[in-house]
């Protein structure tokens, strides 16, 4: 029962409206001193511990505070689960850093009397009260107790345009009265009264809460002979850092079977509209499948893993189409992967920067918790491989990252399989990777066949709703699911899904459907606006967060979407939200791009949103997404990852990267970056060096961009400069390196030289720039000597330098020779194998022009030694161009390697370098020649690369001294903590090998005690007795416990030594 009178509603005391709200934390809460007091500290505390977003209270009694205190913080609470960890907090919003996942709790007033009086104690409350506007939030419950006492803020709140759902909880007598007067003054519209008392109200919502649906995490699992079982893995999420806030773990509730006659029309049409909604339509098999290759691929792929380790582990990419029903897709894969048993997790739409860290250490958790469930009783103990699967926004701009991300798990021992859809060429670094391969292609093209029988299969699912398509009716879709005559392309699986529901038909195209739909029945201009942006949005794949829709004058631009989701739903617009932050998106970039395009050509509808100055759809969305970015709500440090992702990604202006949406609109892009928040501008090292690159990019092609060398040298000038701000601000962990910054600024002041010896400028300047670039090379060059991209500029500089120093040449080539060889030695050199090789030919080039002849007598000098060894080298080859190392005769490389141990180049770290190089090549055995060679270079305090300090522990493996081997790879696994660094375990050294035959050498290990639940450790006595780990699934028997001995291999990786069985490899 309820009534309404005069837009305040009034509910029966035993209703409970909010408990919907709190399901999605969609509700915040403010707690005043009556109510407190009529329910006493313990039931209090017990409602301010459900899943609020947040929590304003004005109240601290010392009861109340140690009610709080006392509440459930094991992370195996459902609570817990739910919301994270309680936080209370007495200082400003501002001075506090909260994790992802957390509930607040504010205390308005502070903890005692002194903290209420004072600037300061003024100014933290109105910090705390503001999250409210801050945070956008959607439905506030006041609190108020037998004596009702709104607080002064609230209707100052409304008077300044803030509104949300208000409930207000209050058994005074004159509560009604109260409000009324309230919402004359604040001209608030629409508040309900629950008129409750306070320890009825406060027993009621915490039992009704938390008696509701089981949320307990079982997945279904095989064991080591393919048998499925059931495991809890309920509190192996980290409660307030939660991947699951980012990913679904598909659990045996999502798995449970379906009949087609059991699906709802709501989770049909539910499935046309949005696919991620829910599991239950893939439970029922209603997904068509499009292509049995790429399923039976992923399958053989996991059980490849299941027998042969992390080594098999891969990456799979599937290029798709926009709105071609790659999500659907992906999600059926990841449905049958999870089924056969194979944990699966399957990264939802927040906009989030996935980690493979966080992921490793939630995957060996879970294998921790499917340990100990003692699984598979009597067989060998066994690791289920993990599937990960993304849609295309993860990844967006970022593919290349995707090869780290495996990497960081794989690292670690676990076994994955990843699944991730593109629609563009991938970073040419990424093809170097052995893991990854392609899996299929989805787009809009089916032929005549595939769509009936694609039409049979959904008429099973349409049967039963009266809702069946006959097969006439599916010839004539298939002739006609065309966007228009001029469009040329088909749009067939978008169009699909509103045809099915009956919302068009054959006489109308989608996109003039859609717009018809936008003009008709959305009439408020800030709804239309809201669209617009939401649309704008859509097309560059990336969700509007709720806090950056236009603001209405009357009620809450949020609200008016919902109150109209029959319409905007229509029109494939949706909210979303991830924890406590709400989005809002169209379902498929391609509706947004059609109702923009309608937009465009409805010249008096383009007016009234102000978009009146657009020269054509595209430029129309470069309008509104800059109206977006200069929002300052953007500044907000909940949406700096989408306030940078303008400058990464929307913006970017990068065409040989694929980046050049707006190339013709370039100034303007710009211009729209310069205009975002200066408050996130100059202080986002991301943002900055994006930009700058967009800069560079503009100023170095003169085939796109026709400028002058004036306005080139003004776009270089502003790029080192916000490079250089850039380098000035602390670098935060996962923001923009210092190797990345430097890398850019030393290009940039190379370009910039180059235009300004154009311009005129004085040989002694551009000298002066050119000194700049070489500085920001080098400090490239010392954090990360590995890094193909940075080993290049810094030899290409060394040349450049050397051709004005020609005393210096011949240990310059001596010295890139070194560096560019060795590089070429990796597995991942073969995608920068031609840049290299001309790097090379510029070093023996170099080298001939600063010799006048030869002498083959005892040399004089260390230039002279250096001048004979690179001779000997290059004897009787008639061109080098292009070669590599390996092409010149054997005999060459070793007279040239005697050359260099000549005793005048003994301590020349160069000659030593390219000495161990040839070392590696004719003697990979050598261990002895090459250790002496490394350690010299580590003695002579060279810069020992992260790749030759890896060599040199390995070496020290392989020459039995094992307790320094350790010690250096204790050094280096800290190293990998602080930083990215691109190493490898070169083939020779993969494995400990008996030296004297040169096979692989087998050890004896004792199990010590210890051990993270998928890896032990054994005391290997080979190794003198050092702890070395060992995988448990790769050892047949169940017995392995402390004090059991073991046979095994030792392999090599990049954090040391481990423990392998006699058949591996």
């Amino acid at each position: 029962m309820s009534e309404i009178v005069d837009g305040l509603q009034i509910l029966a005391p035993d209703a409970l409206p909010i408990l919907a709200e709190l399901d999605s934390r969609d509700a915040s809460l403010w707690l005043m001193p009556s109510f407190a007091e009529a329910a006493g500290p313990e039931a209090t505390a017990g409602v301010l511990s459900l899943p609020w977003e947040f929590v304003l209270s004005e109240t601290a009694s010392e009861g109340l505070l140690k009610s709080v205190d006392a509440l459930d913080s094991s992370i195996g609470s459902p609570l817990v689960r739910r919301r994270g960890l309680v936080h209370v907090i007495d200082v400003p919003p501002s001075n506090t850093v909260l994790p992802p996942r957390s509930l607040p709790i504010f205390l308005l007033n502070g903890r005692n009397e002194a903290d209420k009086a004072g600037f300061a104690a003024r100014a933290r409350r109105m910090e705390m009260i503001m999250e409210l506007q801050q945070r956008g939030v959607r439905n506030l419950v006041v609190l108020g107790g037998p004596d009702l006492t709104l607080p002064v803020e609230l209707g100052q709140l409304w008077q300044d345009g803030f509104q949300c759902g208000l409930t207000i909880i209050s058994d005074d007598p004159e509560a009604r009265q109260k409000i009324t007067e309230w919402q004359a003054d604040a001209g608030a519209r629409r508040v309900t009264l629950l008129p409750a008392p306070a320890a009825l109200l406060s027993e009621a919502l915490h039992r009704r809460y938390t008696e509701r649906a089981d949320d307990r995490l079982i997945i279904r699992v095989r064991d080591a002979q393919g048998a499925r079982h059931r495991v809890e893995l309920s509190g192996r999420d980290d409660p307030e850092h939660p991947l699951l806030g980012n990913y679904e773990l598909l659990s045996e509730a999502h798995l449970e079977y379906v009949t087609p006659e059991g699906l709802t029309s709501e989770e049909i049409n539910g499935f046309f509209q949005d696919p991620s909604a829910s599991w239950r339509p893939y439970a029922a098999q209603m997904p068509w499948s499009r292509d049995d290759r790429a399923r039976n691929t992923l399958t053989k792929a996991l059980q490849h893993l299941d027998r042969n380790g992390p080594e098999a582990s891969r990456m799979f990419y599937i290029r798709a189409e926009s709105g071609a029903g790659a999500t659907t897709f992906i999600r059926d894969l990841a449905f049958g992967a999870a089924m056969d048993g194979y944990p699966t997790l399957i990264a939802t739409q927040a906009p989030f920067t996935p980690s493979g860290r966080s992921t490793e250490k939630f995957i060996t958790s879970c294998l921790n918790g499917i340990a100990s469930a003692e699984i598979g009783k009597g067989l060998r103990q066994y690791e289920a491989p993990w599937l990960i699967v993304f849609d295309r926004s993860q990844w967006e701009g970022r593919e290349g990252d995707i090869a780290t991300f495996a990497r960081q798990i794989t690292e670690a021992g676990r076994r994955i399989c990843i699944v991730f859809v593109t629609d563009a060429l991938l970073p040419v670094a990424i093809y170097s990777e052995k893991r990854l391969e392609h899996l299929c292609d989805l787009s809009h093209e089916i032929s005549q066949e595939a769509a009936m029988d694609l039409g049979r299969h959904l008429n099973r699912f349409l049967r039963p709703l009266g809702t069946a398509r006959d097969a006439q009716e599916w010839q004539a879709f298939v002739n006609h699911s065309l966007v228009g005559p001029a469009a040329g392309h088909s749009v067939f699986w978008i169009a699909l899904a509103f045809w099915l529901q009956r919302q068009i038909d054959l006489t109308e195209t989608l996109q003039g459907w859609l717009y018809e739909q936008y003009e008709q029945k959305v009439a408020d201009p800030v709804v239309r606006r809201a669209i617009v942006d939401i649309a704008a949005m859509s097309t560059v794949r990336q969700l509007l967060p709720e806090t950056l829709l236009p603001r209405s004058e009357d009620f809450p631009t949020r609200d008016k979407l919902s109150d109209l989701q029959s319409t905007v739903g229509a029109l494939g617009v949706v909210r979303q939200r991830f924890d406590t932050v709400s989005h809002w998106a169209m379902i498929h970039d391609q509706l947004g791009r059609f109702l923009l395009t309608g937009l465009f050509y409805d010249a008096p509808a383009r007016d009234s949103v102000g978009l009146t100055e657009a020269q054509n759809p595209d430029h129309l969305r470069l309008m509104v997404l800059a109206r977006i970015a200069s929002n300052p709500m953007i500044a907000h440090p909940d949406l700096v990852e989408l306030a940078e992702t303008f400058a990464t990604s929307i913006f970017k202006i990068d065409p040989g990267q694929g980046r050049s949406e707006f190339a013709l609109y370039w100034r303007e892009a710009l211009e729209a970056l310069d205009a975002m928040p200066k408050a996130f501008r100059m202080t986002s090292r991301t943002f900055l060096h994006h930009v700058s690159v967009s800069r560079r990019r503009i100023a170095k092609d003169d085939s796109r961009f026709s400028i002058t060398d004036d306005e080139r040298a003004d776009l270089l000038r502003r790029a080192t400069g916000d490079i250089e701000a850039a380098l000035a601000l602390e670098h935060d962990p996962g923001g923009e390196t210092d190797l990345n910054l430097y890398n850019s600024l030393a290009h940039a002041y190379h370009d910039l030289a180059d235009v300004e010896a154009r311009r005129g400028m004085s040989a002694e300047q551009v000298a002066g720039l050119r000194s700049k670039a070489n500085k920001a090379t080098y400090s490239a060059y010392r954090l990360n000597p590995d890094n193909s991209y940075v080993l290049e500029i810094y030899a290409r500089d060394r040349l450049t330098g050397a051709n004005e120093d020609p005393d210096g040449a011949a240990s310059v080539a001596l010295e890139v020779l070194g560096i560019v060889y060795g590089a070429m030695q990796r597995e991942t050199a073969e995608l920068r194998r031609n840049a290299l090789s001309k790097l090379a030919d510029q070093a023996f080039d170099l080298l001939l022009r600063s010799t006048v002849a030869v002498h083959h007598a005892e040399p004089s000098s260390e230039s002279e030694a250096i001048q004979q060894a690179l001779s000997a080298l290059g004897e009787g080859m008639a061109r080098r161009d292009g070669t590599s190392l390996e092409d010149f005769p054997r005999t060459n490389r070793i007279e040239a390697a005697a050359r260099l141990g000549h005793p005048l180049l003994r301590s020349n770290a160069q000659a030593v370098r390219l000495r161990y190089i040839l070392a590696c090549m004719d003697h990979p055995n050598d261990f002895a020649l090459q250790l002496e060679l490394l350690e010299t270079l580590d003695g002579n305090r060279a810069i020992l690369s992260p790749q030759l300090d890896l060599e040199l522990a390995l070496l020290m493996h392989q020459r039995g001294r094992h307790h320094e081997a350790s010690r250096r790879f204790q050094k280096l696994r800290q190293l990998w903590a602080r930083g990215e660094h691109y190493v490898e375990v070169p083939e020779r050294l993969r494995w400990l090998l008996d030296e004297s035959t040169g096979n692989r050498r087998p050890v004896r290990a004792r199990i010590a005690s210890g051990g993270d639940g998928a890896r032990l450790h054994a005391r290997v006595q080979e190794l003198q007795n050092d702890r070395v780990p060992f995988r448990i699934a790769e050892f047949d028997g169940t017995q392995l416990r402390p004090g059991v001995s073991i046979s095994g291999l030792i392999s090599f990786g990049h954090n040391g030594p481990l423990l392998r069985p006699l058949t591996a490899g």
